[in-house]
């Protein structure tokens, strides 16, 4: 009988600090680690995953707490709107178009490939169709909704099977995109696109570093007073029925407060203490989210399904070359997204955000990725995703 560990909050926190520092140590031992961007934290939440797969075989597993997991995103994206200028949201707009096309043509394409597939060498079809959009486009949320209908249509075990690929496409989107967008960006020479606000963020950043812990003080209250003001906003919004993230709309309050602090010049806002909060919020976001993957699903994956993910695999790539570097303008800012797409494309938000992080981190900032990213890959790809999967579940 398995016995289950539940770690706490603060054993979670802890255990992440462990993480991190896992993932640095590794990562300086180990060359090609740093220099093909695989980001700290996955390095070592990997580690520790797979320690606990081998705890799973003695019968014991460690479970984590997910609430400040979830507190560290809504951290990270509330740093993240303060350095969101409007006139970036303007130029943004025909990426968002082509992103938002691209990822209805992604979730059309996943869920023909895979019932293609099934077809062409005659295999099961609801098995198949565990390796679809459900798992990968979908990740954790729609893999356990959907996999359930899958066993109501009598697929022993859906909702595992679907899980168990779900954890493939995060752990294999992890390892993946950070090269893939060193690859772009060291082929075609690419940087950082220079944005007046980012510019105004580094000298408010030279100048507060001489008073840094009062500042980061009124960083952490700004922040805060941010987070509350977006929460309330998403009630009032879900009351209306439209359903809104936290992090998104702690993000969108703080483009919008930031934008009139510098109309107004009213209000001053620490913006080199909020990032340096917002990376640190990140690196524990990530550590705690890859450390407590179920790495034991794997055991459920099958040779059908193993076969249909590499051909969804394939598909993703060229879907993160040729429908997002190349059609929103071959430049760093496409090259950070179309990393990132294979994130929420094949894995979960986890994988984006990670590769976001270590490429940005390492070759330069790029605002329109983490603008555009959250909204189309973790906002409206689910609704998209459900009501696309509704369609080809009439099918059988």
């Amino acid at each position: 009988m398995l016995e289950i560990i539940h770690l706490n909050l603060y054993e979670t926190a802890g255990l992440a600090v462990v993480v991190l520092f896992l993932g640095m140590i590794l990562k300086q031992k180990v060359s090609f680690l740093d220099k093909y961007c695989i980001p700290s934290p996955v390095v070592g939440g990997l580690l520790v995953a797979f320690i606990n797969y081998v705890i799973y075989q003695f019968g014991f597993v460690f479970t984590t707490d997910r609430t400040l997991e979830k507190l560290c995103l809504v951290l990270f994206f509330t740093s993240v709107g303060v350095q969101i200028d409007f006139s970036l949201i303007k130029r943004s707009f025909s990426t968002f178009a082509l992103l938002l096309v691209g990822i209805i043509v992604l979730i059309f394409a996943q869920n023909i490939l895979s019932l293609s597939l099934s077809s062409i060498f005659d295999l099961d079809k609801l098995m198949a169709f565990t390796a679809s959009s459900i798992s990968l486009a979908g990740g954790t949320g729609i893999s356990e909704q959907f996999g359930g209908f899958l066993e109501d249509m009598n697929l022993a075990n859906g909702t595992n099977l679907s899980l168990s690929m779900c954890t493939l496409g995060v752990l294999v989107s992890a390892l993946v995109g950070g090269p893939f967008g060193r690859f772009l960006i060291l082929k075609y020479k690419l940087k950082p696109n220079s944005d007046k606000l980012f510019a105004e963020n580094i000298e408010d950043s030279k100048v507060t570093n001489s008073t840094f812990p009062a500042n980061l003080a009124k960083a952490s209250f700004q922040i805060a007073f941010i987070i509350g003001i977006g929460a309330v906003c998403c009630e009032f919004l879900f009351q209306a029925g439209i359903s809104v993230p936290y992090y998104i709309g702690a993000m969108l309050v703080a483009i919008i407060l930031r934008n009139l602090s510098i109309k107004t010049g009213r209000y001053h806002f620490y913006t080199g203490e909020l990032n340096y909060i917002g990376v640190l919020s990140l690196s524990f976001y990530l550590a705690m989210n890859f450390m407590g993957l179920a790495v034991w699903q794997f055991d459920l994956i099958n040779i059908l399904q193993l076969g249909i993910f590499v051909a969804q695999f394939i598909l993703m790539l060229l879907f993160a070359f040729f429908m997002v570097y190349i059609l929103t303008g071959r430049d760093y800012d496409a090259a950070v997204l179309s990393a990132s797409s294979i994130g929420f494309g094949i894995g979960g938000p986890s994988s984006s955000v990670a590769t976001l992080m270590v490429l940005t981190g390492k070759y330069g900032p790029s605002f329109k990725s983490y603008l555009l990213f959250p909204i189309v890959g973790f906002m409206l790809a689910d609704p998209i995703n459900c009501i696309i999967l509704s369609y080809f579940m009439r099918m059988f």
